[in-house]
């Protein structure tokens, strides 16, 4: 019963002919965290947030290079995380102009 109302919620859509179990089928979280940390890198390398990323560095492709790490505590956290997720993208989804045209292009290919 949770499960449906977070689904409803999450969607955003509580009108009553919505189909929950569609809800449930369409996104995991893993797959709305992994949109939301492309979205922000997104956003961060076209400087539409002031987040400092002067320690990345690009390749020719539009693709990071993943940064060193000394320790396996930072593996997982965001930049080195949302880095290996992006260099897996396509190029014409890297180099969308607009948040909603990259957004689109991550729904087509992860087919959301």
């Amino acid at each position: 019963m949770v499960q449906r109302s977070a689904a409803r919620y999450v969607q955003n859509d509580y009108h009553y002919t919505s189909s929950v179990t569609n809800m449930l089928r369409e996104s995991t979280l893993e797959q709305r965290r992994n949109q939301a940390s492309l979205t922000m890198l997104h956003k961060i390398q076209n400087k539409q947030v002031n987040v400092d990323h002067s320690h990345l560095t690009t390749t020719r492709n539009n693709k990071f290079l993943i940064p060193h790490l000394k320790t396996k505590h930072h593996v997982n956290s965001f930049f080195p995380r949302a880095i290996r997720l992006w260099n897996e993208l396509p190029t014409e989804i890297m180099d969308a102009p607009t948040v909603p045209a990259f957004a689109s292009g991550l729904n087509k290919f992860y087919a959301f």
